[in-house]
């Protein structure tokens, strides 16, 4: 019984990261990358109620982001969504490839935003993909790895191959 309930619990919050989920990423296709580099970027203080971008390695973030959300609250709100996939720790840069997307960067000097780079992409899919599948939702289309661009120095890399630990069976029991 104590494990349909947990089930039940996690199915509840998977369902409730799913829906606002497409609506978070579905920006990055409709929002073209050539249209976000001609607005006008401005850099904000990452704030402390984004919990899913809260104390990493900078402080400022750039709005439109990379997913074309042009406010603070609409960012808020969608990065939400996917903290419980970051506390499912299937990969250890689910977070960093996230706020890659939710809060850029900001530098002064840099008018185009750095993007996270496709081998960020896809190995947080290769780590997180089979545990999003277990719930029954496929990594989203509007992430497709291949709109990132290959590694090169105005890209953020994944963390070294050696972290990376490999999502098992045992590791999709949720």
């Amino acid at each position: 019984m104590h494990k349909m309930r947990a089930f039940v619990s996690v199915v509840t919050v998977l369902w409730g990261i799913a829906i606002p989920c497409m609506d978070a990423i579905h920006g990055l296709y409709n929002f073209g990358q050539h249209d976000l580099f001609h607005k006008k970027n401005s850099c904000r203080q990452i704030p402390e109620n984004l919990l899913l971008c809260n104390a990493i390695e900078y402080t400022e973030m750039r709005l439109p982001n990379l997913l074309g959300h042009e406010t603070m609250n609409e960012v808020l709100q969608q990065a939400s969504s996917w903290t419980p996939l970051v506390q499912k720790q299937c990969h250890p840069d689910t977070r960093k490839f996230l706020c890659s997307l939710f809060a850029p960067v900001c530098l002064d000097d840099l008018d185009e935003p750095i993007q996270p780079c496709r081998s960020l992409c896809e190995s947080v899919r290769h780590g997180c993909g089979p545990v999003m599948l277990a719930f029954g939702y496929p990594w989203p289309d509007m992430l497709d790895c291949s709109r990132f661009p290959e590694d090169n120095d105005l890209c953020i890399p994944p963390a070294s191959i050696e972290t990376v630990v490999p999502v098992t069976k045992e590791g999709t029991d949720l």
